[in-house]
């Protein structure tokens, strides 16, 4: 029992400086923008995403900032065909320094737009890095896009 409590302690002891430099924030954003199809036709789109970010300071000095947008309701009507989309996915970007002066960017964008019947969805994803060492050197970097319809 007594070890099962210093590894408790142990354990909120280490979370304690990170959850205490940490901040986030949720936020709901009204959405409206035209897509156009792989047919030729434009949507308006509306709705809502969610956007969550966060701020935290390690122990070490370091920085992490970070962003989450989500849609929320987001659909369309094709004004052709009738078919309905409806919006899925997420879109991440997670920015981390390091006292020395070392960083690393990761961007994640995974967005669908889902027919429901009738047309082709909209598939769009990306997922880019970059890391650069405390001298400013970039030492990893890539860009993987794709689109499909």
């Amino acid at each position: 029992m007594k070890k099962l409590l210093l590894v408790a302690l142990g354990l909120a002891a280490l979370m304690w400086p990170i959850s205490a430099g940490a901040n986030a924030t949720t936020t709901t954003i009204p959405f409206n923008d035209q897509e156009v199809l792989c047919n030729g036709d434009t949507l308006d789109l509306s709705g809502t995403l969610l956007l969550v970010t966060t701020e935290t300071t390690t122990p070490s000095g370091g920085f992490v900032a970070s962003f989450h947008f989500q849609p929320q309701g987001l659909k369309a009507v094709d004004p052709v065909t009738g078919t309905t989309f409806v919006a899925t996915g997420l879109t991440r970007d997670i920015f981390v320094t390091s006292p020395a002066g070392g960083s690393t960017e990761t961007f994640v964008n995974r967005f669908h737009l889902q027919a429901t019947g009738g047309d082709q969805s909209l598939i769009f994803t990306e997922t880019f890095h970059v890391t650069f060492t405390p001298s400013g050197v970039i030492s990893v970097q890539f860009d993987n896009f794709s689109a499909t319809c």
